[in-house]
């Protein structure tokens, strides 16, 4: 098995890419999306090339995200380590942010709308704040690192890849899971997931009374608290 992230994802989507790897729903606004690993791995290149080439994001450094649960969640965590930056619970070189713009970066702040397919915001944004959705269109769906990350590069605060990849349980499931996968207490699962070829539901606002029948729809194997 790969001791560096990206690779791992990558072999993930060599090994199953048209199968569902993360199907996201917002019970509020009634969004769902679904995501196969290909087509993951396309927002997690665009991202990557956005990181590098509009925002000299350079490995070594640190992306602090200031998301709720969200499928953007994890194209984000994967794009940080694609590019060998790091992910952060404190202050990051950037900040990764929704439409509350909560946090803010050391140089950069990157701020998402969290509408449907990433849809840029209907308002102009603060001096100094950029749009994601504006920007990553315009980038590559391919990604060559130009400083791959080493298995003993960080990968969250002080733990490294393979700190992360020996420490996941590996889950061949398709879960249910209402947590941030890109926080400290949700990586692990994500990196899980991605080592044992499984799938995540990922639900924000979960309505009680749909999760029954959300569990028979989505062919649920089982549901991950917390």
């Amino acid at each position: 098995m790969s001791r560096v992230l990206p690779e791992l994802f990558a072999a993930a989507v060599r090994r199953d890419g048209g199968a569902p790897f993360l199907t996201y729903y917002d019970d509020t606004t009634g969004e769902r999306i679904e995501l196969s690993a290909v087509t993951t791995a396309n927002w997690v290149a665009k991202t990557a090339n956005l990181l590098v080439d509009e925002y000299d994001l350079e490995s070594g450094e640190t992306v602090a995200i200031g998301l709720p649960p969200h499928w953007l969640g994890v194209v984000w965590a994967l794009s940080t380590w694609s590019v060998g930056a790091s992910l952060t619970t404190g202050t990051g070189t950037l900040a990764i942010t929704g439409p509350d713009v909560a946090i803010r970066g050391e140089r950069e702040t990157v701020a998402s709308a969290l509408l449907p397919l990433g849809g840029r915001f209907r308002e102009p944004l603060p001096d100094g704040i950029h749009d994601y959705g504006a920007e990553v269109y315009n980038h590559p769906d391919m990604f060559v690192p130009f400083d791959p990350p080493s298995p003993t590069s960080p990968a969250y605060d002080e733990l490294t890849h393979d700190d992360l990849i020996s420490t996941a349980e590996p889950v061949a499931d398709r879960i249910l899971v209402t947590r941030d996968l890109a926080s400290r207490d949700g990586v692990g699962l994500l990196v899980g997931v991605i080592s044992g070829g499984g799938s995540i539901v990922l639900c924000r606002n979960l309505d009680p009374a749909k999760l029954d029948r959300r569990i028979q729809d989505e062919k649920v194997d089982r549901v991950v608290e917390g």
